[in-house]
């Protein structure tokens, strides 16, 4: 019976944890960009249609959004892995996207 004690003990106590690791982008931050970069993303693709044919367009737009959050494509990925391993920060996330983009739109 001890060990399952301390296995849901265990997991009561990581899912308490509030805090992000240093390395991951705060959930502010982190909507900004992805935001921005869905915004870019929409944009080429009612423009240009074919992937193929915005591709690199699309690169260096985005690596302009990088160097204006002062954030590398490897911690944006870091980041963006950590938010879809943890469902209850993905979610905070796309809600704060979504009220986001509603009042772009408004």
């Amino acid at each position: 019976m001890k060990p399952y004690s301390l296995f849901f003990l265990l997991l009561f106590l990581g899912c308490q944890q509030t805090e992000l690791p240093n390395h991951i982008l705060p959930i502010k931050k982190m909507c900004s960009v992805v935001k921005e970069i869905t915004l870019l993303e929409t944009h080429f693709q009612s423009k240009y249609g074919v992937p193929s044919q915005y591709k690199s367009a699309l690169d260096l737009s985005v690596k302009k959004v990088f160097k204006k959050a002062h954030i590398t494509r490897k911690q944006f990925q870091t980041s963006l892995d950590y938010y879809a391993a943890h469902p209850e920060l993905q979610k905070a996330l796309n809600e704060q996207l979504l009220m986001e983009l509603s009042r772009a739109v408004n």
